[in-house]
């Protein structure tokens, strides 16, 4: 085992999926010496060359049309977008074309693309610079979500997403780049994406659904409200959102009876609404009080400090779980 941050981790993916597979490429801007905007790229060009780590002009659009090509040619692109708020000028590439391919050819073709997106807050960057789009895309039939945290899971798991067949959106938050934790030295199987939610913390009396910055405020709050009353909090990372385990926390809610979700994304619209609306139509007769979301504020993200009232803090995790446990 090796400690590292999900920055390493992410890097350390592209150099493995890229060594065992030469059909991956990577797509984006400022690849090359700069290694992309967050570093996550750094050496890949050195190892790989300049026709497998490509550099294009801040042209989203076209160079998400080219990713869908590329795929289509036999290859399996990896495609990040500087942060996760410029997707927006992808958006026809991905939802009307990419999401489409396997069903209109009549299962023919697929598009195996990674779109990575680095997304959310912690950076201060304003309105334009720290959205949470995993909601956005949730309703797009053809499309795959994942959204791992701790290191190891990004490593695992972004390799998965390279070498799925579908687009699937490998979605990180950046406020969570430094975050370090115990990476295998060898990744003995690269797991699927279907029945990915993992038990971090076992407990009796709530199941809590988190993930990104949301769930280590989660972590901090709950083992608080452990010590503080006594009860015990089950957490549930989902890891992948598209397909969601959905078993994995449907049998956690039937031991505990309760369930908090939570993310930083505003609450209005966000995924944590869909987990919910999953739990009470399956598990309705095991809920004891109304399922609690500790989200995001339904506001525009403001720049500067400002930030910090809009994303759930640790008090705000600690607030939600003492409401679900009344």
């Amino acid at each position: 085992m090796s400690e590292m941050s999900v920055m390493k981790a992410l890097n350390l993916a592209m150099f493995e999926e890229m060594a065992s597979d030469e059909k991956v490429i990577c797509i984006g801007e400022d690849l090359g010496k700069q290694g992309g905007c967050w570093g996550t790229f750094t050496g890949l060009q050195d190892k790989f060359g300049i026709n497998r780590v490509l550099e294009f002009p801040i042209l989203e659009a076209g160079y998400t049309l080219f990713s869908v090509g590329a795929a289509l040619g036999g290859y399996r692109p990896i495609v990040e977008y500087m942060f996760a708020d410029f997707v927006t000028l992808g958006f026809e590439g991905i939802v009307d074309i990419a999401a489409k391919i396997h069903f209109n050819s009549g299962g023919v073709d697929s598009c195996p693309v990674t779109f990575v997106l680095p997304q959310g807050g912690g950076g201060k960057s304003g309105a334009h610079h720290s959205q949470s789009v995993e909601a956005w895309f949730a309703n797009v039939p053809g499309l795959k979500i994942v959204a791992p945290t701790t290191p190891a899971d990004i490593r695992a798991y972004y390799r998965a997403a390279i070498r799925d067949d579908d687009p699937t959106l490998f979605i990180y938050q950046r406020a969570t780049m430094g975050l370090t934790g115990e990476v295998p030295d060898v990744l003995d199987e690269v797991p699927s994406l279907a029945k990915a939610g993992k038990v971090v913390k076992t407990g009796a009396d709530l199941t809590i659904v988190a993930y990104h910055r949301a769930l280590v405020n989660v972590m901090a709050a709950a083992a608080i409200v452990e010590e503080e009353t006594g009860k015990t909090i089950e957490i549930i990372d989902p890891r992948v959102l598209i397909p969601f385990d959905k078993e994995c926390v449907f049998d956690s809610v039937k031991k505990t009876g309760r369930l908090m979700v939570a993310h930083e994304a505003p609450e209005r619209g966000g995924f944590g609404a869909q987990i919910v609306s999953w739990v009470v139509e399956n598990c309705m007769n095991e809920l004891e009080a109304a399922p609690v979301r500790v989200a995001g504020v339904n506001s525009i993200i403001p720049f500067g400090d400002l930030e910090k009232y809009l994303y759930p803090s640790v008090e705000d995790m600690k607030a939600g779980i003492l409401k679900a446990l009344i």
